[in-house]
């Protein structure tokens, strides 16, 4: 079924089933779709790894946020990978080259952790290198569903790979915990290359050709940077400025988790794992909750709402600390809620962009998500170290309560977004 002929579909009715059973008629969405679950499972090994390796080789929850931040913000910089990815004849050649260097590379993490060769200055340099891979893996990943699938059927398709990724991920970070607690942190590195290997291998049958003629790379850049100023209707630099403060705080959940397994000594890495998966439980509910609700009229109220609850449930969350692995479902909720604005914004941005401009709206977007993210990672590890986790806990809190208050009553097209 092409194109064209999606969007002539009959819409799929808010609370429907539909949209679920519908992807599926696609025949590249079922490998695109295996290809995205080991891809996410693979990293859910990886981010349940790596702030425990980085706390382990340097006994600081600062150095754990500077590794965060050094993630996050090599990942601010795929505004750089749009233009590629935008031009690149086959959207999965970027698939069959990028999983299987990020592969390599984590195994030679694994080994340098395994071998006790590991030291921070090395973490942050194959940080930097997996990160920077992962901008081009990630930035056609998240332009190939507009391609495969109609505009009526993103948000249940988005909702479905985040959903069974997230599965996925709940079985990464269960493997991850028990990998760190039953062998060595130095394992999940492993099994995060060898998940790389298999996403490339599902992604082989995922052609995906775009059509344009070849520009030089600093035109396109240009280019789409105007595209995205000017927003073509859409408040897409006000959107970006609301996402960057939001990001702010995002890694307020995995640091918060960090540090509440921390402060329990010896029952650290089984605290860290449980509510890890906690978490991770939660976003697959929400991801399937929100692709059944497909609130594509009321997108703009639920931005705010879903960042504005967050930061309640985080407090309680951090409140319920001492309570350390029975906090779990505090934690479930907390990923529940979490990812309402990423995959709302998501979504937004696949359905109402011009099909060749795509991957440059997503990473230039992420721009801005990413600066937030990078900075706010650092800052939160600092914090961490200089002040109680519940107090951090409060002003993460209540930051994203402000935040979200703030921007609905400056940003009155926000709280109109739709599509």
């Amino acid at each position: 079924m092409s194109a064209p002929e999606l969007e002539r579909s009959a819409p799929i009715p808010p609370g429907s089933l539909a949209g679920y059973r519908r992807v599926f008629r696609h025949r590249r969405f079922g490998w695109y779709f295996a290809s995205q679950a080991a891809g996410d499972a693979g990293y859910a090994v990886y981010a349940i790894a790596i702030p425990w390796l980085a706390l382990r080789i340097s006994g600081s929850l600062a150095i754990a946020g500077l590794v965060l931040g050094v993630e996050f913000g090599v990942y601010a910089l795929s505004f750089l990978a749009g233009p590629v990815v935008d031009r690149v004849r086959d959207l999965r050649t970027i698939l069959l080259l990028g999983y299987p260097v990020q592969g390599v590379l984590a195994l030679l993490l694994g080994y340098l952790a395994a071998t006790g060769s590991l030291t921070v200055p090395v973490l942050l340099v194959l940080v930097v290198a997996l990160s920077w891979l992962w901008d081009f893996t990630w930035t056609a990943s998240l332009s190939i569903p507009p391609k495969i699938v109609g505009p009526d059927e993103l948000f249940p398709a988005n909702a479905l790979l985040s959903a069974v990724s997230g599965g996925n991920q709940v079985a990464g970070y269960a493997a991850g915990a028990a990998l760190i607690l039953f062998l060595s942190p130095a394992s999940g590195p492993v099994l995060y290359g060898l998940l790389n290997f298999a996403a490339a291998a599902f992604a082989i049958p995922v052609v995906v050709p775009q059509a344009g003629a070849a520009r030089a790379w600093f035109r396109e850049l240009v280019d789409g940077f105007r595209s995205f100023v000017d927003g073509g209707g859409r408040p897409l630099v006000a959107l970006g400025s609301f996402s960057a403060a939001e990001g702010l705080f995002s890694a307020g959940p995995p640091l918060l988790i960090l540090a509440v397994a921390n402060g329990r000594l010896a029952g650290g890495v089984s605290t860290y794992g449980v509510l890890f998966t906690a978490f991770a439980i939660g976003t697959v509910v929400g991801s399937v909750a929100l692709g059944a609700v497909n609130p594509r009229a009321k997108l703009g109220i639920l931005l705010f709402a879903g960042a504005a609850v967050e930061g309640v449930l985080l407090v309680a969350s951090v409140v319920a600390a001492p309570l350390g692995s029975f906090s779990a479902p505090l934690w479930f909720a907390v990923g529940a809620i979490d990812v309402v604005f990423y995959q709302g914004v998501l979504v937004y941005l696949q359905a109402t962009t011009r099909s060749d401009l795509v991957g440059r709206t997503l990473t230039n977007h992420y721009l801005f998500r990413g600066t937030g993210r990078a900075a706010g990672a650092v800052a939160l590890g600092a914090l961490l170290v200089l002040l109680p986790v519940l107090t951090v806990g409060w002003v993460v809190g209540l930051a994203l309560v402000g935040i979200a208050a703030a921007f609905a009553l400056a940003a009155p097209r926000l709280r109109r977004l739709a599509f």
